[in-house]
């Protein structure tokens, strides 16, 4: 499986700039056939109460240029944008292909800087892409093991998860990147943004890591849209003499 790790400057409140650098890497990287990945809130930024309806209402038209642009490649688009239902916020993860939103995963676990302005998200479902079994968390859901299991145990093989990191928080997320891929013998994947914003700096350190924890790549911490080529065969291997999934 090829996967884009888009690890990108997202400027707060700037939609008609983020969306150019994510339609841009869409074009340039059409001809992959799999996943391009991009960090949490990718358009937007963080919303604040008082303008998350605005935000949202004017990232419409750009979330649409997204869906137009994914008609152009065979991949699959997964990207953190504000979701909307009825009155309700959510920090959502959308999976897309050739202009249709295929899934979508709410963000469960909020981050103070969430609370009060996006809805818990209470689902972990998973997505079959090209036979592969997927499944999405978003930043701060990291932190705790459960949502991950619920997905390992619905069979998810690869875990993604847009990110919004900030420091000092780097080495908290390098950690338990690997400790969900070890402990559901998947492989996770996540894809952080750079530059500040939300008055924070983020960490990019965007992270490939495999079902025995092993770091495949890790990025740094400045803008880079990177091709990383995972193996699947990986997952057989690292569940051969024991499967924690089916321990008692």
């Amino acid at each position: 499986m090829k996967i884009i790790i888009n690890q990108i400057e997202i400027i707060d409140y700037e939609m008609s700039i983020n969306s150019k650098t994510i339609i841009n890497s869409i074009d340039k990287n059409r001809l992959c056939e799999d996943i391009m990945i991009f960090p949490e809130l990718s358009l937007t930024g963080f919303p604040s109460d008082d303008n998350i309806d605005y935000l949202w209402k004017k990232s419409n038209i750009y979330f649409q240029e997204i869906l137009f642009a994914s008609k152009n490649t065979e991949s699959t688009i997964i990207i953190g944008h504000i979701e909307k239902q009825g009155l309700l916020f959510y920090n959502s993860c959308f999976f897309i292909k050739n202009g249709e939103i295929t899934h979508v995963h709410r963000k469960s676990k909020l981050w103070i800087d969430d609370i009060d302005i996006f809805e818990h998200g209470n689902e972990y479902d998973v997505i079959n892409i090209d036979n592969v079994t997927c499944g999405a968390q978003i930043c701060f859901e990291l932190e705790f093991p459960e949502g991950s299991r619920a997905l390992a145990q619905k069979g998810a093989e690869v875990i993604f998860m847009p990110n919004g990191n900030m420091k000092p928080y780097e080495n908290v997320h390098y950690v338990l990147t690997q400790a969900r891929a070890i402990e559901n013998q998947c492989f996770v994947i996540s894809c952080n943004s750079v530059g500040t914003g939300n008055g924070g700096e983020f960490v990019g350190e965007s992270l490939v890591v495999s079902p025995r924890g092993k770091i495949i790549k890790k990025l740094g911490s400045k803008q880079e849209i990177i091709e990383i080529t995972i193996d699947l065969d990986e997952i057989k291997e690292s569940r051969t003499n024991y499967n924690y999934i089916n321990l008692l």
